[in-house]
């Protein structure tokens, strides 16, 4: 039956759940949260409760790329709030985005798949967490995934519900993507055809697989683990309530010892203009998984935190937890950029949207190809090490070209770069010593976190960022002499290469990317 005329996906309204018992309550339907709620529910007689904060929004133009990546647009899921002012970076503040949908981040992001590197879960493993080792997560990995477009391997699954996809050279748009690999591999980079394998070397050159399926569609966590076919057919045990923010997580009083527990969860519509308090009961468990910066201010605001932090607020202290909203760990981008022809941008396409734009799309639409996401579908990434412990086999940057203005400034983007043709070489710090912190701007659920990413605040990650910005100086002057038409730096001034000068345009460069890390110690 066709979709208009078939049952909606079964979401809830706070008022329908209210005074409910549960087996299980997940607190957050994004990217974890759906995956979850979908892995809890298999259990027919197990009853499961999802909250989350914003829509289903299960729509066609939700899986078209080009649209649901429009972070700045709130119609997909996204929104957006300024962080604390960045005292290393000149007072700065950087844009905050969250996915707050059915799918979360996997809804509005840039749909890039990886694994992650093996080093860095056995690092996890050797801190104490042997269940986090790579080769006890690879089996769920494999379990979750169906990937098209890579060799069958013992380390990447076919089967899965999550759909991922790499992209081959006749899938680039843009000539800088055979040009910066072509530049890498000259410059010694190894070129691997799949960043997942576990034996991936720090230093390559490669192409991310894409979470997207053969039709060239989005497929979030949502689409892959709670789509309307399971949703409705799981509607006896699992509730999908939508639209919610939790105001706190209830724990029972400790006695003889025993550890308080969770037993209750107080929540409200998101709209803050009804101020109706709903609660349901728990039988087992409450998982929390709101996100990095959703998690600890759940958690603060059901009294779980630093003491001094939750006195301040007027929070009853269930749990003195000073690692909760602590140690907030980000990949952080500094973006190098040139001018280039329009032809060989994004804008090739922004610039003539009725005509260019409107062409691509419908090649999308009728052959499922044409700029399909976002900016860094089609584009080579290389992973690559300034300096980094051989056993660890862990990279220090990326360096990503992107046929786009990469900077958080969104006025300087409308103003300067918005109708000329710009190339991006996008540096990520990948181990960042500078932490950073989630704090509550009051008790009220409704107010945003205060975000202090404390990017630059320990020093050691300017040795690592000054490196990095000269590797992407001198990759630009190599594709120059090359022959790619490069006109003039943007971002960088030429004559200020010393120490001092890389500094300043690091502090005035230096960005937020997405996501952040998770900030509840474990």
């Amino acid at each position: 039956m066709w979709w208009p005329f078939a049952r909606k996906y079964p979401e809830r309204t706070p008022e329908s759940v209210d005074s409910h018992e549960y087996d299980y309550v997940v607190v957050g339907g994004g990217t974890a949260g759906c995956v979850l709620a979908s892995r809890l529910s298999e259990n027919s007689n197990t009853s499961v409760l999802l909250l989350e904060r914003g829509p289903v929004n299960d729509t066609w133009i939700s899986r078209v790329p080009i649209i649901s990546s429009n972070i700045l647009n709130p119609n997909t899921g996204a929104s957006s709030w300024l962080c604390e002012p960045m005292k290393h970076c000149n007072g700065r503040q950087s844009l905050l985005f969250c996915g707050e949908v059915m799918g979360g981040g996997s809804r509005v992001n840039g749909m890039v798949y990886h694994h992650g590197t093996a080093a860095d879960f056995d690092s996890w493993a050797e801190m104490g967490h042997p269940e986090w080792s790579y080769e006890k997560v690879l089996p769920f990995f494999v379990k979750s995934e169906r990937t098209i477009g890579q060799p069958k391997s013992d380390y990447r699954g076919d089967s899965g519900p999550w759909t991922n996809k790499a992209f081959p050279k006749s899938a680039w748009l843009f000539k800088v993507s055979q040009v910066f690999r072509d530049i890498a591999e000259g410059m010694g980079f190894t070129s691997i055809s799949d960043t997942s394998a576990p034996d991936a070397p720090p230093d390559c050159i490669a192409t991310f697989d894409s979470t997207v399926n053969e039709k060239s569609q989005r497929v979030s966590t949502f689409d892959a683990f709670l789509p309307r076919e399971t949703a409705l057919s799981r509607e006896n045990n699992l509730t999908i309530c939508t639209k919610t923010i939790v105001s706190k997580i209830v724990f029972s009083q400790e006695e003889n010892g025993k550890k308080p527990c969770a037993q209750q969860i107080i929540f409200k519509s998101v709209d803050p203009k009804n101020q109706k308090v709903f609660s349901v009961k728990v039988k087992k468990e409450v998982i929390v998984c709101s996100g990095a910066i959703g998690s600890p201010q759940v958690l603060m605001l059901s009294g779980v935190g630093p003491r001094k932090h939750l006195d301040e607020h007027g929070i009853k202290v269930v749990h003195d937890l000073p690692g909760v909203g602590s140690e907030l760990t980000d990949h952080i981008g500094i973006p190098v950029a040139w001018e280039t022809p329009v032809s060989e941008s994004l804008t090739v396409v922004t610039a003539s949207l009725i005509l260019k734009g409107g062409l691509e799309f419908l090649k999308y639409l009728f052959f499922g190809h044409g700029p399909k996401p976002h900016i860094n579908v089609d584009e080579t990434t290389p992973a690559v090490p300034i300096v980094y412990n051989p056993q660890e086999h862990l990279a220090d940057i990326e360096i990503m070209p992107l046929p786009t203005s990469a900077m958080d400034n969104l006025e300087e983007h409308k103003r300067l770069f918005s109708k000329i043709g710009v190339l991006s070489l996008l540096i990520i710090l990948l181990q960042s010593k500078s932490r950073g912190s989630v704090r509550l701007a009051s008790s009220n659920p409704h107010d945003r976190p205060k975000i202090d990413l404390g990017i630059l605040s320990n020093p050691e990650d300017y040795k690592i960022a000054r490196l990095a910005v000269r590797l992407a100086l001198s990759l630009g002057a190599s594709m120059k002499a090359s022959g790619f038409s490069l006109l003039r730096n943007l971002t960088f001034d030429e004559e200020e290469k010393d120490d001092e000068g890389v500094d300043k345009f690091i502090r005035e460069r230096i960005r937020r990317l997405l996501p952040s890390l998770p900030v509840v110690n474990v």
